[in-house]
């Protein structure tokens, strides 16, 4: 998995289910030319608690009010202003400024720098039900920093960004068959775009289960099962009264609708899999199926579009919806961990079947559990001590108070290069370094990047394009690779010659860093080819509670031509994959690899 800091036209859907064939247009909200006024419309509003169980943000308990319109009353409405405000400790209401323009019938947001300088801005136009941004950037640059973690931790950043596309995106409304209402002076958006817009661009989730609202990082087991906060499942799923009730056609069109408008706008992957439109993608069978009002039937819709269509694993189901009744259980852990085969697309398999042989190998070999490693576990030297190799598991940032510790080689995988790089330095005779890359499935970019800067003294280059913003941008990472806050330089990429070990599983962050040592040079490349995972990851929720982790428009890219790395990295020297844990095999492969 890879975390980073980070629009097509339909009109009408019909949904066959059963009997009915009924037009979108004619069961969802009329929006395209506001027939009824905005003020006079009627509708019902009612109070809805509000808690946060994202320990990065300080956010206070509250009570939020959901509006909707009479006889439409499966689009829920909040005011953005009173949900701006609420979430203060996540949001930071002094960074933006907004106004009232009557005559064009917009409210404006802006972010200024210290020289009053607009740098951001969002415009909510309610006449035409569009939302104006001029990048995506507004949405995260109204944030307060995290509490817990410093991602920026031992590096020095400089940026250089080409805007192909300086005209902004407007996300069209319209074209979803949503409103944007501007009653009593107040600018009231479907929830669920609010949602999308402000939380899940950002790594969080707000769930409306019809009862309370309930913020969390990423979503339902998007990241682990095993950390997901057990009451806060509790709260989403066991209180969720719109489960109590049949969905209606009206409600799985509202779904459907806000499903397109996030995959056309967030996928991705859309240029790379040629997507011109999610709707036409997805096809009439599926798009039969996420209509339908059997949640097994709707539940297999995304499994066919999600797992089997798209075919990758960054864009995934972490849960089903609320009408799930296995809700206590972790989805991937369970049912579809079961039978991959029936649940997953070729991919899919073809990667943990190729993770399974690889664990296999490796514990054959190296039996004791990697959750009870000890440092000097991940370290090993062979060849007469004149090869060093590091088993890593993945590219992680601790917290602050994890970075405090004795061990925090367990937590960050900064601390974990570091004393690495002791203990090679205590052994004189070492003239190789293997980074063991092979069961590394990813993490933190900046985790990684600060890893890679053991290995050169050069500025990192970290290439990076984004699709919906068309920006192509570079970071130029400097790394302080020991503590002291004063960045001076190692003499490790004089004194050693560096390798990584690579397979098909070395996925998302991990593929990343090797395409980063691709163009650099920094480092041989030893294995198979990697398993690629070029897009950070966008978690989302749909109106039914179900869970998505989707590819976002945040792409890794290689070289000037910003080259897709989806398709994975060619190593530099090929090795079976039974010889990756074969000392002997490694120590030919380097000494073959050093000789190019």
């Amino acid at each position: 998995m890879k975390k980073g800091n980070k629009t097509k036209f339909f009109k009408t859907i019909l949904p066959i289910i059963a009997t009915s064939i009924i037009p979108i247009s004619v069961i969802s909200a009329s929006c395209e030319n506001k027939k009824i006024p905005d003020s006079q419309l009627k509708m019902s509003v009612t109070q809805h608690s509000f808690k946060n169980y994202n320990p990065e943000y300080t956010i206070n308990d509250n009570n939020l009010s959901v509006y909707r319109i009479k006889n439409q009353e499966e689009m829920a409405f909040v005011d953005l202003d009173e949900f701006l405000k609420a979430l203060d400790g996540f949001i930071d209401p002094t960074k933006f400024i907004s106004r009232v323009d009557y005559e064009k019938h917009q409210k404006i947001y802006e972010v200024k720098d210290e020289d009053g300088q607009v740098t951001a801005q969002m415009v909510i136009d309610w006449e035409k039900n569009t939302i104006f941004v001029n990048g995506t950037t507004f949405f995260w640059s109204i944030l307060k920093p995290q509490e817990l973690t410093d991602g920026n931790q031992f590096l020095e950043l400089d940026y250089e960004v080409k805007y192909e596309n300086e005209n902004g995106i407007t996300f069209d409304l319209s074209k979803y068959h949503m409103d944007i209402i501007y009653k009593d002076q107040k600018i009231l958006i479907p929830f669920l775009i609010f949602n999308t817009l402000f939380m899940s661009q950002n790594y969080n989730n707000i769930y409306f289960n019809g009862d309370t609202f309930t913020n969390v990082f990423g979503g339902i087991d998007s990241y682990s099962s095993a950390t997901f906060p057990p009451e806060a499942r509790q709260r989403i799923k066991n209180q969720a009264t719109v489960a109590k009730k049949p969905q209606t056609i009206k409600d799985r069109v509202v779904n459907f609708n806000h499903l397109l408008f996030a995959m056309d706008y967030f996928y991705g992957l859309k240029d790379y899999k040629k997507i011109t439109s999610f709707e036409d993608y997805i096809g009439n069978e599926d798009k039969k199926k996420i209509l339908s009002t059997n949640p097994d039937e709707f539940h297999e819709g995304y499994i066919n579009v999600f797992h089997k269509k798209l075919n990758e694993l960054h864009t995934r189901l972490d849960s089903f919806s609320y009408y799930d009744l296995s809700s206590e259980e972790s989805l991937r852990e369970s049912k579809l961990k079961k039978d991959p085969k029936k649940y997953y697309g070729e991919y899919y398999n073809r990667f943990f079947d190729t993770k399974d042989m690889l664990e296999k190998n490796f514990h054959k070999k190296y039996p004791k559990d990697i959750r009870n490693y000890t440092l000097d576990d991940h370290i090993k030297f062979i060849d007469n001590d004149q090869t060093a190799i590091l088993r890593t598991f993945g590219f992680f940032d601790g917290t602050k108070e994890q970075n405090q510790k004795n061990d925090a080689w367990k937590y960050d995988t900064y601390y974990l290069m570091y004393e690495f790089m002791k203990k090679v330095k205590e052994k004189e005779t070492v003239k190789n370094i293997l980074v063991d890359l092979s069961m590394n499935g990813g993490g933190s970019v900046y985790a990684m990047i600060r890893a890679l800067g053991f290995m050169t003294n050069k500025q990192i280059l970290n290439r990076e394009y984004n699709e919906l913003n068309k920006i192509a941008s570079i970071t130029k990472a400097n790394v302080d690779t020991q503590k002291s806050d004063e960045f001076k330089p190692h003499d490790y990429d004089q004194k050693y010659k560096w390798n990584i070990l690579v397979s098909l599983n070395t996925f998302s962050a991990a593929n990343q860093g090797t395409s980063i040592v691709k163009e650099m040079g920094i480092a041989k490349i030893i294995g198979q080819k990697t398993g690629g995972g070029m897009s950070a990851v966008f978690p989302i929720t749909f109106n039914d509670g179900t869970t998505l982790t989707m590819s976002s428009p945040n792409n890794a890219v290689q070289g000037e031509d910003n080259k897709e790395i989806e398709s994975g990295i060619d190593p530099d020297y090929q090795l079976d994959y039974k010889d990756f844990y074969d000392d002997n095999a490694i120590k030919k492969a380097i000494a073959a690899v050093n000789k190019q």
